[in-house]
């Protein structure tokens, strides 16, 4: 038999024996959507307590969000094509959807990611790469693996404590102005999102204050995580490698509260008090 032939033949065994996967035999990743902005964000953060990726993955829309998105729409906005979108293929056919129900998942592990070196490594610069170009590279490769496995150890994630939401709009007076408003509308367009706003949330790890701001959106009466760093980050001038979420250690908080007095911006000093009760409870 030719070597074709042969291929063939095997390809045709397979194709039999394999059972082919339709949308509904597909494993989903989202859960079931939540009532409010502020469940779904519970959600996520009762998953990064626990370590459980599968919750902290499954409060964001995905497969709800690649099915209602219109890549026409988003080019349109954007003006250019490239790789980099996400999703960056239409839904024609279950394999173009399986790949960017995929990379919708790998956007959002990139968020989860910088997540939890903003906990666990903040003086970590992780969008910059980390080069060991010295004559002993081998042993700052070890050590550097070795920081990486000590730091991410050494946070006691079951100690998690959600502490207060906060309106965005409290927080930065820019996020409800027409102009940025708009601006959240025509972003959410090629989703197909009813709607989507942001949720501030400050809670604890271990002896770490942070603070979360992210997007969620909303598809019919249920609420979904959109994004990790969210419009009210943006605006709060969040850098990338944050994901939207800062962490200061307490005592950090307690000498910024006493460095500032009487100095400190309007509203500032007065969440820095709100937080510092809230531990003392």
């Amino acid at each position: 038999m030719k070597p074709i032939y042969r291929i063939l033949t095997c390809l045709l065994v397979i194709c039999f024996c394999m059972p082919l996967l339709a949308h509904g035999d597909r494993p989903m990743y989202e859960g079931p959507g939540w009532d409010t902005p502020e469940e779904a964000v519970l959600y996520y953060l009762e998953g990064l307590k626990e370590q459980d990726i599968g919750k902290m993955i499954g409060a964001y829309a995905i497969e709800t969000y690649i099915d209602h998105f219109d890549l026409t729409t988003l080019l349109i906005r954007i003006n250019a094509y490239t790789p980099a979108l996400v999703p960056r293929l239409p839904n024609t056919g279950d394999l173009l959807r399986a790949m960017n129900v995929e990379a919708r998942k790998n956007e959002i592990m990139q968020g989860l990611f910088f997540h939890m070196v903003s906990i666990c490594m903040p003086e970590q610069d992780f969008l910059n790469t980390t080069a060991f170009m010295s004559d002993n590279k081998e042993e700052e490769a070890k050590v550097f693996v070795e920081g990486l496995e000590h730091a991410f150890g050494a946070v006691d994630f079951s100690t998690l404590k959600v502490l207060r939401f906060y309106p965005p709009e409290e927080i930065e007076d820019r996020y409800a102005s027409e102009q940025n408003q708009e601006n959240i509308k025509r972003q959410i367009a090629p989703t197909g999102a009813d709607e989507a706003r942001s949720v501030v949330v400050f809670f604890t790890v271990d002896d770490i204050v942070c603070v979360l701001g992210c997007d969620v959106m909303r598809y019919g009466d249920r609420w979904y995580m959109f994004r990790a760093q969210g419009n009210i980050s943006n605006l709060l001038g969040f850098t990338a490698n944050t994901g939207g979420l800062a962490a200061v250690p307490v005592q950090e908080l307690i000498a910024l509260k006493d460095e500032l007095g009487t100095n400190a911006p309007v509203g500032l000093d007065q969440y820095i008090r709100d937080i510092l009760e809230l531990l003392e409870e």
